[in-house]
């Protein structure tokens, strides 16, 4: 799925940091190839102020989420300076649209955003917008192709505050995906049972998965 707010991801010598904003702890995970499979190339950890029963842990003081990401990162013995950030699924709007097959990528991003504004209760010029073809939808003789296509938004302002945090860090965030699809991409890559902590930092591998060439 490509990024939200526009940022793209671009594989690049320097490395890629996959960040996880959890309830008690930041982790931060830098994956290498190495001769055809993914390895953690660093790995490092800080922990979070306790927050109050029932918070999420995007309520963290931003002070505190900066500290404690750069914390991490030292722990980690990275050097990259590029980051991927998650946001909780809670706060994502998700959407199957179906829509025409074949249309120039100009003509569907268009036609995205104003089938988006029907599905948010903010205004679209207020929401970071993405999308990705999930393949072609059910078809009958005589009817017109179409594709389904699987929109994601957010509050422009929740997006960048994630890019705040990171700056503050001393990170460029360069993709911000949703923590469910990170976990999803990392189970089905399966390369964090490798690490001592596994489970615990299937959000960080996800998101550092954005980093790597296919």
């Amino acid at each position: 799925m490509r990024n939200l707010l526009e940022l793209r991801c671009w594989p690049g010598p320097q490395g890629l940091l996959g960040v996880d904003i959890g309830a008690t702890a930041v982790r931060v995970i830098e994956l290498v190839r190495l001769r055809g499979a993914l390895a953690c190339r660093h790995y490092g950890v800080a922990v979070l102020p306790a927050l109050p029963p029932g918070a999420s842990c995007h309520e963290h003081d931003l002070a505190a989420l900066a500290s404690a990401i750069a914390g991490a990162r030292q722990a980690s013995g990275s050097r990259a300076c590029r980051a991927a950030l998650a946001m909780p699924a809670d706060s994502l709007i998700t959407q199957t649209l179906r829509l025409p097959a074949g249309l120039p990528d100009e003509q569907l991003e268009i036609l995205v955003e104003l089938e988006a504004a029907q599905y948010m209760p903010f205004a679209v010029d207020d929401a970071c917008l993405d999308f990705c073809l999930l393949g072609p939808g059910p078809s009958s003789v005589g009817a017109v192709s179409e594709v389904d296509v699987l929109l994601v938004a957010a509050r422009r302002a929740s997006v960048m505050q994630l890019v705040e945090v990171a700056a503050a860090a001393g990170l460029q965030a360069v993709a911000i995906d949703s923590d469910a699809l990170a976990r999803q991409a990392a189970i089905k890559q399966g390369g964090w049972r490798s690490v001592a902590d596994g489970e615990a930092v299937q959000v960080a591998w996800g998101l550092a998965l954005h980093g790597l060439t296919p």
